[in-house]
């Protein structure tokens, strides 16, 4: 099965775009409670959600850990691949709080796309909008 078809603009890239993510595209499986990320230093690349359960979070200083959001079939997780945005400046890490597949993209290649695809921008800027809106509530929260 073509997992990419699980992101909203895959009908608005060209055939160039979808056969460059179909070759550079693929799964991993991850066990409960095994890092998939540990911190900004590490690019996994665009991670596609396509069964099980991811936690993002942040170590504070004093080492505890933060729940940013959680991620669930067929969610995104973009900032697996905060190295190609030059404007988040924190450590991530990623973790999976059930047995999880997920599609890789790797960086550089939706850096690319992204880059000459206006829906894909577009498309991920919404994500980062509405992942940055769940921190922000989180923060209001403390």
């Amino acid at each position: 099965m073509n997992y990419l078809t699980y992101l909203p603009v895959w009908d608005k890239l060209d055939t160039t775009q979808q056969n460059k993510l179909l070759t550079s595209a693929f799964t991993r499986k991850f066990h409960k409670g095994q890092m998939l990320q540990n911190g900004s230093a590490e690019c996994t690349g665009l991670l596609l959600v396509i069964s099980g359960q991811l936690r993002a979070f942040i170590v504070s200083e004093d080492g505890k850990e933060i729940t940013l959001y959680r991620l669930f079939d067929r969610d995104i997780c973009l900032f697996s691949a905060s190295c190609i945005m030059n404007s988040i400046q924190f450590d991530i890490a990623v973790a999976a709080e059930k047995d999880t597949e997920v599609m890789v993209i790797p960086s550089e290649i939706y850096k690319r796309i992204m880059e000459v695809s206006a829906p894909l921008a577009n498309y991920t800027n919404e994500v980062m909008a509405s992942r940055f809106s769940d921190v922000m509530w989180l923060i209001d929260q403390i």
